[in-house]
């Protein structure tokens, strides 16, 4: 039940707000025992008209909301809105009447978030034939709805104004390549390439949503695409790549020249990882000791495809060396690299790296390979971090052993015996705070 300060804290808020008081006052007025029907329609005060239009009974909503269209008060608008898309015909005829009857008088900005929602309500498609598209056909309403800051919003306008027409080839061109919301960018973007306009293509190239790029691209054929292959962006320079390949031409030849020209960049090398061979792996390896994270980055990504085999050891040996790399990427895609491909003879360097005096994106990657080694040392290793104080690990390794207990206990091998005294030992200091007979379970499967 609503307050009239709520009301007016209400009526200065998110206009969608008055959704979640209509479902509250409707589940209320449900369950709640009040005798409805006996106040006088006359003499309902405001909270009790909010009540009334928002109630259960529609035999209820019907009088509130013919009472709530002469109303001033600031919430009036937005309950008629809601009640536009009521299930009950008679009330939903009422509400539009009025809700029509304002349009020609008031400033429907302000609730423009709330007629967005209502207009996908699935009573019918009168609030966006009726509310939404004539208020966008106003240039100002349409300038400001096409900048709310509400994504959802924002998405809604466009579709809603697109399909309208009431957005010009020049301000579609532009919303396609300056819109900061890549959704947008993209919808608009399809729409200006699928009409063939020769005028939009080379722009939204240049500056489209990733998609837009890679279509562009494509209609532009594989001269364009062998300019392109040093894109930034993946999803265009895989379009380049395709293009070129179909043409018999070799992508990788240009990553190799660029590489050994001095013309090292983060896309020359993901595009080299993508499309070389083991014979690369040397020159790729070589861009790990350049000063960008995201150059040596896109190295290591390349070497975990060249060096996929799991029988190549040059995969851990490079691995192994770049697990302290200072950039928290490289170490994610080093430990990438080495999974699933070291044993226990690894643990004793693994455990240095996951020391607290490590960097904690080091001590990260060193305790996912650390879980990888075998089940028990992902035990071991949990139960480690748990007795660390105040250990920022320490609430993943609880998460890892809860999991651990539902799906990795059932093991058919044992820990070896010096592991074993080692889960030993933990539990013995941790038993106090691992719950009621976790550590006596935890013990039994160690040492049967």
């Amino acid at each position: 039940m609503v307050t009239e300060e709520e009301l007016d804290a209400l009526a200065a808020g998110d206009p969608r707000e008055w959704l979640v008081v209509d479902e509250s006052e409707r589940r209320w007025s449900y369950y709640g025992q009040r005798l409805r029907r006996t106040l006088p329609w006359r003499r309902r005060s405001r909270v009790q008209l909010v009540e009334a239009v928002c109630d259960a009974d529609g035999y209820i909503r019907e009088p509130g909301v013919g009472q709530l269209r002469s109303s001033r008060d600031p919430e009036a608008l937005p309950l008629l809105l809601v009640r536009c898309v009521d299930w009950v015909p008679q009330v939903r005829e009422i509400a539009r009447a009025a809700v029509l009857a304002r349009f020609a008088q008031e400033d429907l900005a302000p609730p423009l978030p709330l007629v967005v929602v209502l207009s996908r309500r699935a009573v019918d498609d009168w609030v966006d034939e009726h509310v939404l598209q004539p208020m966008l056909r106003s240039p100002e309403l349409l300038d400001v709805a096409l900048a709310t800051p509400d994504l959802r919003t924002r998405r809604i306008v466009h579709e809603s104004a697109q399909r309208a027409g009431l957005l010009s080839d020049e301000r579609l061109a532009s919303i396609a390549v300056h819109d900061h919301d890549d959704v947008i960018r993209t919808r608009v973007g399809r729409l200006l390439l699928d009409r063939d306009d020769p005028r939009f293509v080379l722009p939204l190239l240049d500056g489209g949503a990733p998609k837009v790029r890679a279509r562009a691209l494509q209609l532009l054929g594989v001269e364009t695409a062998r300019e392109r292959l040093g894109e930034s962006s993946s999803l265009v320079r895989s379009m380049a790549q395709a293009l070129v390949l179909r043409a018999g031409g070799d992508p990788a030849a240009y990553y190799r020249d660029a590489l050994r020209s001095g013309a090292v960049t983060r896309a020359t090398v993901a595009g080299l990882g993508e499309t070389g061979t083991l014979d690369d792996v040397d020159l790729l390896r070589a861009q790990l000791a350049d000063e960008r994270p995201r150059v040596r980055v896109a190295a290591v990504r390349g070497l975990r495809r060249l060096l996929a085999n799991p029988s190549d050891a040059r995969a851990v040996r490079y691995g192994r060396e770049l697990l302290a790399d200072p950039s928290p990427g490289v170490v994610r895609e080093a430990a990438a690299l080495l999974d699933g491909r070291l044993g226990p003879a690894d643990r004793p360097h693994l455990l240095d790296l996951a020391a607290p005096a490590r960097p904690l994106h080091v001590r990260r990657g060193a305790y996912t390979l650390l879980r990888g080694v075998s089940r028990w040392s992902r035990l071991a290793t949990d139960l480690w971090l748990l007795s660390l104080p105040g250990d920022p690990l320490a609430a993943d390794a609880r998460r890892d052993l809860d999991d651990w207990r539902r799906n990795g206990s059932s093991a058919f091998t044992r820990p070896s015996p010096d592991l074993a005294a080692r889960i030993g030992e933990l539990l013995t200091e941790l038993e106090p705070h691992l719950g009621p007979g976790v550590a006596g379970e935890l013990r039994c499967l160690a040492q049967a």
